[in-house]
């Protein structure tokens, strides 16, 4: 056999192996390309942004799903948490010392005395001091009036960043006896009224008592309406690592599908998003809309791009060999956030800030550039974000 001929077959095999993967046992399956970009318009859902929006990337796909249709959900990696939707404004505290969910209801006096920051009626930090869970419940709500002590690290909401240790709820313990009772605020309702402008947050949703236990591989979930002296229900969900959480719908009783396999989405256009924290000077409960988070949780990475001058290169221009690994952020996935548009509210008009873009490694670790185009419909209307990305490779 002639060199040239050998040669002739070793590439023709080489070729044939182009595009697939090999697992253990040798079986060959095809590879497929990232995508290569494109322009995506997430289904938020319009002037009440009814939809939570998933992206993949690297497949050019994204799943939404209803944002009414949970409130609370459990981690499914090894540390035990309780993540609230802060799309619906879900907040949640807890009632120190307090473990049988059968004894709680308004009327049920704390066992001790608590504290907390608040807002007045002329937005003056002030104090209140709270002895019931009746009194206590009046600032669990978010909004401008919510209680809390960022300094003390008290939160009825889950922060921001979206990091395990910033959950409203804290770690569940293996000790049944170490985990108390949680008054849960279910949020608001998605308003269907269409008044012209966004409108996002609709009537109270009530409230719940909730305690989360685990053992093993799994949660227990222990809820019941707070007049409910006699029993409770409870939902048992078991740890499945292909997803980071697991959705619980309190008020249907049943385990829901809301995100994509943890690995199979990057971008999350949540639309509505709440948390407690600083608006200026002023600690109190926040909401946005047209708001964007990042899958932190799955190892993410995302920064932001603002050009300042002509040193910066602008989206066109900006190619893989830009990219600084060490700009990326993975502990905050609020980077984007509402940053990437800009309201007049004299007018009411919002717009695509055209002066940043971001840059995105997902999940497959494929590096993007990623900009929006618009946030609003050609009517002007708000809840129809559209963003444009391309993959960026030698």
């Amino acid at each position: 056999m002639t060199n040239k001929f050998l040669t002739l077959i070793l590439f023709i095999g080489a070729a044939l192996f182009i595009g697939c993967s090999s697992d253990d046992n040798g079986t060959i399956t095809p590879v497929t390309p990232p995508s290569t970009g494109g322009i995506i318009d997430p289904e938020v859902g319009g002037f009440n942004q009814a939809n939570r929006v998933y992206v993949d990337l690297s497949t050019g796909t994204q799943i939404s799903s209803r944002r009414d249709s949970w409130e609370i959900a459990v981690y499914n990696g090894s540390q035990n948490r309780v993540y609230l939707n802060s799309t619906l404004l879900v907040s949640a505290v807890e009632l120190e010392g307090i473990t049988d969910i059968t004894t709680v209801t308004e009327t049920t006096t704390l066992t001790s005395p608590v504290t907390l920051n608040a807002l007045d009626q002329t937005f003056t930090s002030t104090t209140v001091t709270v002895s019931t869970v009746a009194e206590l419940m009046q600032g669990l709500p978010v909004g401008y009036y919510q209680y809390g002590d960022l300094d003390a690290g008290i939160s009825f909401t889950d922060s921001k960043e979206g990091e395990l240790a910033g959950t409203a709820f804290d770690e569940i313990s293996t000790t049944d006896s170490d985990n108390n009772v949680y008054i849960v605020n279910l949020g608001n309702t998605i308003p269907t009224e269409n008044n012209g402008t966004i409108n996002t947050t609709g009537d109270s949703r009530g409230f719940m008592k909730v305690r989360v236990l685990t053992t093993g591989n799994s949660y227990t979930i222990q809820y019941a309406q707070l007049s409910n002296t006699t029993d409770y229900s409870e939902i048992t969900v078991t740890k499945d690592n292909s997803y980071n959480i697991t959705a619980v719908s309190l008020t249907d009783g049943q385990i829901v599908s809301v995100e994509p396999e943890a690995d199979h989405w990057d971008i999350d256009f949540g639309g509505v998003f709440s948390y407690y924290g600083l608006q200026g000077t002023i600690a109190a409960g926040l909401t946005y809309s047209d708001y964007t988070l990042h899958n932190t949780l799955s190892g993410v990475g995302l920064y932001q791009i603002t050009i300042e001058d002509d040193a910066t290169p602008n989206y066109t221009n900006f190619t893989l060999t830009d990219i600084n690994e060490a700009n990326f952020i993975y502990n905050d996935r609020a980077v984007v956030g509402s940053g990437w548009r800009s309201v007049d509210y004299m007018t009411g008009e919002t717009s695509v800030r055209e002066d940043r873009y971001y840059v995105v490694k997902d999940t497959d670790d494929n590096y993007y550039k990623l900009r929006f185009t618009a946030v609003e419909s050609e009517t002007g209307e708000r809840g129809y974000p559209q963003f444009q990305y391309e993959l960026l490779e030698d």
